[in-house]
Formats: C-alpha cells, sequence, structure tokens
C-alpha cells in the first residue's frame, strides 16, 4: 500500500506540473532495441526541457534519457587471448539485460530557420548496467565480460540544418564532434576514454509536387564516422560501438555484410552513402515505402590486449540496395541484399552475397 500511494503521489505531481511546461517540455523516444533482429525488446524515454532562457541566441536545454531491453549480444573475440574468433567458431551469443541513463546540459549558439539550435555545446553524465551471462568465461582480457556498472562524462558542439518536408525527403547537415570519459576510480571495470566525430548529410534530387502527401521523391544520404578508444580497462559496448550522442552500431554491421559485432577494433572509421526513392504513405503520412541503393566503405586499426592482433588494419566495403519500410522516422523494417567487395581477413572466407530481413537504425 506505501508504494502505491508514493507512486499515485509522484504520478499525481508529475500530471499537474506538466501543463504548465507543455511548451518547454518535449517528450520522446529513441534506442529501440531488437531481440533476434527484430522482435522489439525496449527502448529509451527523452525529456528535454527548454526553459531556462540563459541566452538570447539560441535555446538553453536540460535532457534526460533513461530505458533499457533485453536483446542480444556477442562477443567475436576470445576471452583469453582478445584475438579475433576464426571463421570456425562462432564466438560467444547470449542475451543481455541492459538499462542506460543520461543527463546533459545543452547550450545553443545560433538558430536555424525552425528555430530550433543550430550549433551548440553539450555536457553528458552517462550511466549503463550491463548483465551478461558469462560466469564460465575468462576475464583476462575483458573485465566486464560477467556485466557492467559503469558511468562516464562527455563533451562535445554539434551543428545541425537538417530538416524533412511533408513529402519525407531530407535535406541539410549534421556534424558531431565529442570526448568521452570513462573515469577508472569510479569503476575500474570500465576505465576508458574515446574520441568521436561524424558528419551525415541529405541531398534532395527529385521530388514530384503535389497538393497532398507524397507521391515519389528522391534524395541522397551520406554518412562518415570515426571513433577511436583505448584505456586500462575498455568495456565490451565500447570496442563494439562509435561513439558520440547516439551510440551507433560496430563496423561490421555499418559496413554492412561484414557481421554484427566483428572489427571492435580500437580504431574504426565508415563512410557510407545511399540513394533513397521514396514512395507514397501508407495509412499516414509518416510511415512511407522507399528502394535504396548503398555503397559502404570502412577501415579498422588495433585490437587493444589481443596477443596477436595488437597491430592489425585492414579495409572493408560493399555495396548492394534494399526496400524498406520507414516506421515514423523511428526505424525501418525490410530487405536488403548486396556484395562484399573485400574479402574477410580476420574471420575467414565467407560468400561475397549476403541478405537479410530485419528491423534497423542506420541514418
Amino acid at each position: 500500500m506505501i508504494n502505491k500511494r508514493y507512486l499515485a503521489i509522484a504520478l499525481g505531481a508529475v500530471l499537474a506540473v506538466t501543463p504548465a511546461f507543455s511548451d518547454e517540455l518535449a517528450l520522446g523516444f529513441a534506442g529501440l532495441r531488437f531481440f533476434n533482429g527484430y522482435i522489439p525488446s525496449g527502448l529509451d524515454l527523452t525529456l528535454i526541457y527548454t526553459g531556462l532562457e540563459l541566452s538570447d541566441a539560441a535555446d538553453t536545454k536540460l535532457f534526460l534519457k533513461a530505458g533499457g531491453g533485453y536483446e542480444n549480444a556477442s562477443l567475436i573475440r576470445d576471452p583469453v587471448t582478445g584475438d579475433p574468433w576464426t571463421a570456425t567458431i562462432a564466438g560467444n551469443e547470449y542475451d543481455i539485460l541492459n538499462f542506460q541513463w543520461e543527463l546533459a546540459f545543452i547550450q545553443g549558439f545560433s538558430r536555424r530557420g525552425d528555430g530550433d539550435n543550430l550549433l551548440e555545446a553539450f555536457a553528458f553524465y552517462r550511466g549503463r548496467f550491463d548483465r551478461y551471462p558469462n560466469e564460465a568465461l575468462s576475464d583476462a582480457v575483458f573485465s566486464d565480460i560477467e556485466g557492467l556498472f559503469g558511468t562516464s562524462i562527455m563533451g562535445g558542439v554539434s551543428y545541425d540544418s537538417r530538416a524533412q518536408n511533408r513529402h519525407r525527403s531530407k535535406q541539410g547537415v549534421y556534424a558531431e564532434a565529442s570526448v568521452e570519459w570513462g573515469p577508472g576510480f569510479l569503476n575500474e571495470k570500465s576505465d576508458f576514454w574515446r574520441i568521436s566525430s561524424q558528419i551525415r548529410g541529405f541531398q534532395p534530387v527529385f521530388d514530384v509536387p503535389t497538393e497532398g502527401g507524397n507521391l515519389f521523391n528522391v534524395y541522397l544520404a551520406g554518412f562518415a564516422g570515426v571513433d577511436f578508444a583505448g584505456g586500462e580497462s575498455v568495456p565490451i559496448y565500447v570496442n563494439q560501438s562509435f561513439g558520440g550522442r547516439s551510440l551507433r552500431d560496430s563496423l561490421g554491421n555499418t559496413v554492412r555484410g561484414y557481421g554484427w559485432n566483428k572489427y571492435d577494433a580500437a580504431f574504426k572509421s565508415v563512410v557510407n552513402a545511399e540513394l533513397r526513392l521514396v514512395g507514397p504513405a501508407i495509412v499516414i503520412d509518416s510511415i512511407v515505402p522507399y528502394l535504396f541503393g548503398f555503397a559502404d566503405a570502412g577501415y579498422y586499426a588495433g585490437f587493444a590486449d589481443s596477443a596477436n592482433f595488437s597491430d592489425a588494419s585492414g579495409f572493408l566495403a560493399s555495396t548492394g540496395g534494399g526496400l524498406a519500410l520507414d516506421l515514423v522516422g523511428f526505424a525501418q523494417a525490410g530487405i536488403i541484399a548486396g556484395l562484399r567487395l573485400v574479402d574477410d581477413q580476420l574471420y575467414g572466407p565467407a560468400e561475397k552475397f549476403f541478405w537479410g530481413i530485419k528491423f534497423f537504425l542506420h541514418f
């Protein structure tokens, strides 16, 4: 009864305060998670408050994100030597319970046409809890192999001129640079630093003029990112992702066709280019089908604490296309097929052709 009473009081307080800040408080969702690649199994809730008004030039924002999920995970490295697994070994695949939370202060310096910030600086506090069922594996290389309760701080700057018209065609540029530090004195299993930068751009090519919703449009999309991480104890998730305000998939997944969570090197870079052909909306304007063609390329260097691959490096490249359904700009579901243009040097020979049906969050 006590817990229910406190819950009712807290809920009432939130409902009472929210209308007063309705123009200054924005609720959103992000970080959709999937189990087995297609079953939604978690997401993040975001809150942005813009009522501080510390500058007339642009908005001051307080940002909160909290969420979690139950999803698949894998470690395609030997837990004893730190070496990438060979093609004859599947690696360690397991399920993971994950919770994440973030607090941020964001200060804008100029505005774009729609009134939101064009240029801004940000400072983040991050926390995460990962639970891996890996009690039988050695933690000689990966100290968080049984789980992690970690914190980090991050600072950086971003530029965002992106816009989307009523036909779901995108244009503009987003660029970001950040530095993140996980202090080892707070948790010896999460003692790392990372430097990350990215740029993504969109350019309309063709749009059939209509009075109503989209009939057909074409636009170009591009992404380039770099991530460099190191430290005394770099967590698995840091090696397997590109950093920044929103984490991006492993190099083996962002260069499509090379394998989820593979190429978790200290240095990673990737370039993606797409041509997107967007069709008429289905049921509502924000659900649209689209065809896309892509070309991806990436580079990796250095596997920290690896016995035999600490200096390994190489290039990846692929090309292909697919058919997808954009779900309110939140996630995409579809089929993708392509060709690997460079042989897999670390994980052994594989068929050049690849395909799959899945939910995905690309860029």
